[in-house]
């Protein structure tokens, strides 16, 4: 409706990158033979429309769709009434359409395919449902959709100049957080009282919202690395951990640190120390040519040769940070995708006794930049210099 005042999208990341994405898109599809993308995560569709989709969440629940056509502009599909308004008034898309529930979403799929003339050929997707697959290709015999998780690698995992400026932010306000988090534990507060003065203070720096739950473990609970804040109380002598983000302009600050309530015991301050080497060494790994497994395995070997391999982080020694979360290539086992200039991980390592709570567990989390000659380390978080004595 034209007669409808415009406003940018809400936490919108700017006319650069919004023109520079949608160039690296088409490219993308021409690159790699497609006659467009269909993208159904929600992450996804805010990433290539800037759209702000409500229920922009933690967890899946379908709600949006966006095709990009090549040579053309994205038409995103919608399932909230009250997105009717928004998407024209909050964005640039001229083609947005109301979709119905779920599983009635195969008959507009192929009605906006047919209306852009894709009847046949190689169809991208992130992300395509059994059902939705199954109805579609009835209907468009002609039609192949192929993965493109290695694409969208391709388009994040390296960043833009403004992406990277917004990361930076997103980190600062992260360590806001943490540090109002650090002033805020003592004995006998819960472990969600911390989490809400740390979500509290990233809200009132700009943050957008928190990408995850925001993880708060003390005592037992760090000692197997529990994923939430939960309504512990925080005593004496316990290891606490805190693992939180926030999002600025979309893209994601996530950080980790460890303190102790009073004073350490010695085996407290090993486990810490231990973190603290390995992910030391794990930075210093960080330069271009280099793989993600040979990243993982330096941190890994320093926690084995302390004696502590049987409690090292059994998930990735880090992820690649940005528009999303755990973005891929992982810092992980055997991942031979090759480091390069201007991609931005988290590294993340963690010593946790799950089988002696009185112990507790640490972890640390910094992010870290791939420069042309080494990294940068964007972080700035001290350590505690305590547990390190």
């Amino acid at each position: 409706m034209s007669n409808l005042w415009k406003e940018e999208p809400l936490y919108y990341a700017g006319d650069e990158l919004h023109a520079a994405k949608q160039a690296k898109i088409q490219a993308a599809i021409e690159k790699n033979d497609l006659e467009g993308i269909l993208f159904i995560k929600s992450e996804a569709v805010r990433y290539v429309t800037d759209f702000y989709v409500k229920g922009y969440r933690p967890f899946f629940e379908p709600e949006y769709l966006a095709f990009i056509p090549k040579h053309k502009k994205p038409v995103v599909g919608y399932t909230s009434g009250s997105d009717t308004y928004r998407i024209q008034i909050r964005s640039d898309i001229e083609d947005h359409r109301k979709l119905p529930e779920f599983n009635k979403w195969p008959g507009e799929i192929g009605k906006i395919l047919k209306d852009y003339g894709v009847t046949s050929g190689r169809i991208g997707t992130d992300l395509l449902p059994f059902h939705l697959h199954y109805e579609i290709i009835k209907e468009l015999p002609k039609v192949k959709f192929v993965d493109i998780s290695d694409l969208w690698i391709d388009l994040t995992a390296v960043k833009h100049p403004v992406e990277i400026g917004h990361i930076k932010r997103a980190v600062e306000i992260t360590e806001v957080g943490l540090s109002a988090a650090f002033d805020f534990i003592k004995p006998g507060v819960r472990e969600y009282e911390v989490a809400a003065w740390a979500e509290y203070n990233m809200r009132k720096h700009g943050s957008e919202m928190t990408p995850f739950i925001t993880n708060v473990a003390s005592g037992v609970n760090s000692a197997i690395f529990e994923r939430l804040s939960t309504d512990k109380i925080i005593r004496n002598g316990e290891m606490v951990i805190l693992d939180i983000g926030c999002l600025w302009r979309g893209y994601t600050g996530d950080l980790g640190r460890t303190v102790c309530v009073d004073s350490p015991t010695k085996e407290q301050k090993n486990i810490y120390r231990v973190t603290y080497l390995a992910l030391q060494e794990a930075i210093k790994a960080i330069k271009p040519g280099v793989t993600c497994g040979y990243v993982d395995a330096v941190a890994r070997r320093v926690i084995k040769e302390e004696g502590y391999e049987p409690y090292e982080n059994q998930f990735a020694t880090g992820h690649q940070i940005g528009y999303g979360l755990h973005g891929q290539p992982s810092i992980n086992r055997n991942v031979e995708y090759v480091l390069k200039p201007g991609m931005i991980m988290a590294l993340e390592s963690r010593v946790t006794i799950y089988d002696k709570p009185e112990i507790g567990g640490s972890h640390l989390e910094d992010i870290v930049m791939v420069t042309e000659t080494g990294y940068e380390k964007i972080s700035k978080l001290c350590y505690d210099e305590i547990l390190l004595k």
